[in-house]
């Protein structure tokens, strides 16, 4: 990927920002000819074979900048959710303390969206694989459809199944758990898990977190045990009056991380 070189085709998503308003970002494929905001219509044809970030006006001289997406944009904006996906403040700090990297085997138990599957697959590609599993068939469905579009479908396998019967294709170098009573698994998940491997779940209650790291030190088969939350605040991008956005992007999950030891 050359950012000089390479020019907006057909073929190609961009993300719009609004030039007078940049809160309002649309990602959206050059291949839809047109698309219409409440500030006009933009011919997008008229983007082909010019460099990503050039602007652009609507019919009503509202203008607008056509720059290359991110992996944060289409994880934010190009997916379908039926779930609440781990948001990039957490799923980063997840996939830095898991030391995801590229040719790692990791195993994730509910895909939901596939938001998390699809960012563990983009950490360990292009050699590694993650193996996750779905138990609500909508999700499955779902899932497989999102993490095709991102473009991870030779990274993932996905299956619709639960952990009641174990976990197959062990042992796995890291592991991420998002279900509602992982307490209840956790000798399969420490059987599956490598020796001294990384493993992080998520829960939305204290309730939960509590059960959770209650079976984590009965089992004494887990050291370094963490439990951590993230808290993002973005501030107005005004030189003169620099200060806090009025809303805040606080509490979303409770991360709980260990790794597995031979006791």
């Amino acid at each position: 990927m050359n950012y000089e070189t390479e020019k907006i085709s057909e073929n190609s998503m961009i993300l719009l920002i609004d030039i007078a308003d940049n809160k309002k970002q649309y990602l959206i494929p050059i291949s839809l000819g047109k698309f219409s905001t409440k500030w006009g219509q933009i011919d997008l044809t008229e983007l082909i074979g010019r460099n990503f970030g050039t602007l652009i006006e609507s019919h009503l001289g509202r203008s607008y900048a056509a720059v290359r997406p991110t992996f944060y944009d289409k994880i934010m904006q190009g997916i379908k959710r039926r779930t609440q996906i781990v948001y990039p403040k957490d799923s980063g700090y997840i996939a830095l303390w898991l030391g995801l990297r590229n040719g790692m085997k990791v195993f994730e138990c509910g895909t939901g969206s596939g938001a998390m599957t699809s960012i563990i697959a983009n950490s360990v590609a292009p050699d590694g694989v993650v193996i996750t599993y779905e138990r609500d068939e909508k999700f499955f469905e779902l899932a497989k459809a999102n993490i095709e579009k991102l473009g991870f479908s030779k990274n993932v396998k996905i299956f619709n199944r639960e952990l009641d019967d174990g976990i197959d294709d062990a042992p796995y170098d890291a592991m991420f758990i998002d279900v509602r009573e992982p307490w209840e698994y956790i000798a399969h998940i420490w059987s599956a898990l490598g020796g001294g491997a990384p493993i992080a779940f998520v829960l939305p209650t204290t309730n939960q977190v509590s059960m959770l790291l209650e079976s984590l030190k009965n089992s004494n088969k887990f050291i370094d045990i963490q439990v951590a939350e993230t808290l993002l605040r973005f501030y107005k991008p005004v030189p003169a009056r620099l200060r806090p956005d009025d809303r805040m992007l606080a509490h979303t999950t409770y991360m709980i991380m260990a790794r597995k030891i031979f006791s």
